[in-house]
């Protein structure tokens, strides 16, 4: 079955657009660049479109339904209508990197990350399980197509994974797998993880690490099996690749294993102390909260426990990261004050 999102390569001359008129002029972060984004958009430049999104979807702007709002504009950046009966109108003139955000977000309604608890969004309602996996897996398998997105890829990793296990997402799917069976799905997405994970796409890495998590977690609960040195070092190498671009999650997991011995799996942990290292442990709980978001909070509460001597004779240390635990996550907050 052919796919249904074609892109005609217009967004190439939004894309210059954008980067003449906004990128070269204001930058990237400023105020000024945001508001040109915005008027952009009102131009109707795919481009702009899908900055804007971004802008709303992290809360940038102030909006009622952020997620929903987000949402409209991912589908007019990708030439997507859906009309009040579900049915998909298709424009070519498209920016391919909104087919990923639409297709995450198929994925991702009321089940994970931002999305888990966001408003109600009809066109996504009244898809089922198996339409919403089908459409997110010709949104990122075009979107791969078109442009390099790791994210895409990482994307079609989860769908295909799924598909392996689940025997209605793999009938939805098989028009699209030429013959593949549920191994091939499975084996092909372990490909498509590790591609994005080479591309440095940090939730990939930790994708990959919490998998060999999992393998060491069974190896060492099997006293006659303890050769886990290899899977070891790629739960390290994945935690690296993400926590060295600063992605929080994987930063304090690997600040955990240096101080501790402590590997966390998908739904357990164990404890292996040969790599123990108190320096490199403070090193990555401290990368942890350079770009900070709730699980940064975690670290500095693993900062205050395990490096205590650290805020001894600073006070004015303790309190700044005190402040910083409840401002991320409360629920850390509430830990952090019965140390």
């Amino acid at each position: 079955m052919s796919n249904r999102f074609v892109c005609d390569g217009s967004y190439e001359k939004d894309l210059q657009e954008y980067s003449r008129n906004v990128m070269e002029i204001y930058g990237l972060a400023s105020e000024t660049s945001e508001r040109e984004i915005l008027c952009m958009a009102d131009t109707g430049n795919t481009v702009a479109m899908k900055m804007y999104a971004d802008m709303i979807f992290y809360k940038k702007i102030l909006r009622k339904n952020y997620y929903l709002d987000a949402f409209l504009l991912y589908l007019a950046s990708a030439g997507i209508e859906v009309d009040e009966k579900g049915a998909w109108q298709v424009d070519p003139k498209a920016y391919p990197l909104a087919y990923f955000n639409i297709g995450y977000y198929l994925l991702n309604y009321h089940k994970n990350s931002f999305l888990q608890k966001c408003e109600k969004i009809d066109i996504i309602e009244r898809m089922s399980e198996e339409e919403r996996y089908s459409t997110a897996y010709e949104l990122a398998l075009a979107c791969a197509n078109y442009v390099k997105a790791p994210g895409a890829v990482n994307l079609l990793g989860r769908i295909l994974k799924k598909a392996a296990e689940d025997e209605a997402i793999y009938n939805a799917l098989s028009p699209y797998l030429q013959d593949e069976t549920q191994e091939d799905c499975l084996r092909k997405s372990d490909e498509y993880f590790k591609e994005a994970a080479a591309e440095g796409y940090v939730y990939a890495c930790n994708s990959l690490a919490v998998r060999e998590a999992d393998i060491i977690i069974e190896m060492n609960e099997d006293i006659a099996q303890d050769d886990i040195s290899e899977h070891i070092e790629k739960y390290v190498n994945y935690l690296s690749l993400a926590a060295d671009k600063y992605e929080p999650y994987a930063a304090n997991r690997l600040g955990l294993f240096y101080r501790t011995g402590e590997i966390f799996g998908s739904n357990g942990k164990t404890v292996i102390k040969t790599h123990i290292n108190n320096s490199l442990a403070r090193d990555y709980f401290y990368k942890a909260v350079v770009y900070p978001d709730a699980n940064s909070a975690w670290a500095y509460l693993n900062l205050i426990k395990y490096f205590y001597k650290d805020y001894e004779q600073d006070i004015d240390l303790m309190n700044e990261h005190m402040e910083y635990i409840k401002l991320l996550n409360p629920e850390v907050y509430d830990i952090a004050i019965d140390l």
